[in-house]
């Protein structure tokens, strides 16, 4: 009887579930599977960054230095979480360490093993590429300001960040000017005044005489004039 070797397949979670099930066995033999030891990096900060990675079992850990030289914890990565995908949409140095804190089995793939399975099989690449495009959103709106740059990995809460959090609120409040009780001045118009008119001239009526000029302004003597 010969042995029958089976080949290894991608469980059905994560963006890899989103596959039909020959596409997705197709695709495991696009990557390998690896194990991870405890203290093994996957992924060094600074090294370029070529591979997408699935984590199929065990528990890791990101870690990412400060200025200060000091490390900070971001995330912790389990069963199901994709690791570096943001490399096939923007290539470029790893934004953190992730390293293996207990025995775990993962799967890598290379980008241009992606992009050629994607090529090859566009209705499986349409899928991946909307499924990846997800993620990458979804990690974004819970992003920490202070592990921007690490979309690939899901950041959890750090009391270091949460104290810098506060101290620069508190000295935001204390920037900002106390509101005044008094109401401020009332709008200065800035319509035109109207102009002064000069007042009417009277004209004399009911006298005869010399003609009274509005002009000149004479006014005639009263010997000359005569009654109506």
């Amino acid at each position: 009887m010969s042995d029958i070797l089976s080949t290894p397949t991608l469980p059905t979670f994560s963006w890899i579930g989103h596959l039909k099930d020959d596409d997705r066995d197709l695709l495991s033999s696009y990557g390998e599977f690896f194990p991870g030891h405890p203290g093994n990096v996957i992924i060094e900060e600074g090294a370029m960054q070529t591979e997408v990675f699935v984590v199929i079992s065990g528990k890791l850990e990101v870690h990412a230095k400060q200025e200060d030289g000091s490390d900070i914890l971001l995330a912790h990565v389990g069963p199901g979480e994709t690791l570096g995908e943001i490399s096939l949409f923007n290539p470029g140095p790893a934004a953190a360490t992730v390293t293996a804190i207990e025995f775990s089995q993962l799967w890598r793939i290379a980008d241009e093993d992606l992009i050629e399975f994607m090529e090859e099989n566009p209705g499986a690449g349409n899928v991946l590429l909307r499924t990846l495009a997800s993620i990458l959103a979804q990690r974004l709106r819970q992003m920490n300001p202070k592990a921007f740059g690490l979309s690939t990995y899901a950041v959890v809460e750090s009391p270091d960040l949460k104290e810098e959090a506060t101290a620069s609120e508190t000295e935001a409040e204390k920037t900002t000017p106390p509101a005044s009780d008094t109401p401020p001045p009332a709008p200065i118009s800035l319509e035109p005044l109207p102009k002064p008119q000069a007042p009417p001239t009277p004209t004399p009526t009911g006298i005869r005489g010399k003609r009274v000029s509005s002009k000149t302004q004479i006014v005639p003597e009263l010997d000359d004039l005569e009654p109506i």
